[in-house]
């Protein structure tokens, strides 16, 4: 019996090409996939590669810009801190000065009102007027410490002070200092022009007798004369301008006390508010 075309009649030629050409044909889109697969893959690949590279760099950067901005905050609060004690310390010496020179011009103001006492009751001598006159030229001038002070003005001013206490502290301070100096100023002009009369009515042999003979760097430097000319009858107008002159310059030993007074009051404050900022930090750098 023969058999039919229905699956026993064998393959013919055009059906074996057919074949061959399928499984060609499969075998070649099988290796182009794999090959879109691969290359797809590795795309991939190298992006989370170039991610992770991106990422840890910006990691490393930022890390970097923090360690060095903290390490920059560090310096300059170690710098804050040692120029704040530099003007801690500074304020320790000026609130002696301060008493210093507010006991002298007070003492010379009571000096002043002894000689007016001699001149109403009319037992000014002449040794009493070399006596007055050559003591009360003198004046005692405040000298701040500004190495704190100056060392903040050197690094940029206030910058780096953070705490608003001590900067208007600072600030206050300095102006009470600029004000001072300019009455101080004002002093030095008047008995400067008493020095310069008091050499065109002295004696030289007895101004130098005193000069020799003064002691001390109060209020009292120079003692009276053993003898002395006849100045009050010989130069009696000059005298006087010299009495009138020392007068105008010695009143302004009342303001000076004054501005003096509130300079301390001001520079108690702003240690009181370094202290309490820094007092740690300043008493374990007195320690070392």
């Amino acid at each position: 019996m023969s058999r039919t075309n229905s699956g026993w009649c064998k393959k013919t030629g055009t059906d074996r090409g057919k074949s061959a050409n399928h499984k060609l044909y499969s075998h070649h889109h099988k290796k182009t996939m794999e090959v879109h697969h691969s290359h797809h893959h590795g795309q991939k690949k190298k992006i989370k590669e170039y991610f992770l590279e991106f990422l840890m760099l910006f990691i490393a950067v930022t890390l970097g810009f923090f360690a060095e901005n903290l390490r920059e905050k560090q310096i300059e609060q170690h710098r804050e801190i040692s120029y704040l004690k530099n003007v801690h310390e500074d304020l320790r010496l000026d609130f002696k000065r301060i008493d210093s020179v507010i006991n002298t011009n007070a003492n010379r103001l009571c000096i002043l009102d002894t000689m007016y006492q001699s001149i109403k009751s009319n037992s000014l001598t002449n040794e009493d007027a070399y006596y007055y006159i050559r003591n009360l030229v003198l004046r005692a001038t405040f000298e701040s410490s500004h190495i704190g002070f100056d060392q903040i003005k050197s690094a940029g001013g206030f910058r780096m002070i953070k705490d608003d206490a001590i900067t208007s502290g600072i600030q206050e301070y300095e102006t009470l200092l600029n004000s001072l100096e300019k009455l101080e100023n004002v002093r030095e002009r008047t008995l400067e022009q008493a020095r310069f009369k008091m050499s065109n009515v002295f004696k030289p042999e007895i101004n130098y007798e005193m000069m020799k003979n003064q002691s001390g760097n109060g209020a009292i430097r120079f003692n009276r004369p053993q003898k002395a000319d006849d100045i009050l009858k010989t130069h009696p107008k000059e005298v006087d301008e010299l009495f009138n002159t020392i007068t105008v310059g010695l009143n302004t030993n009342n303001y000076l006390n004054s501005t003096l007074k509130n300079l301390k009051s001001t520079g108690m404050k702003l240690d009181e508010a370094i202290l309490k900022k820094f007092g740690d930090e300043i008493s374990g750098a007195n320690k070392h």
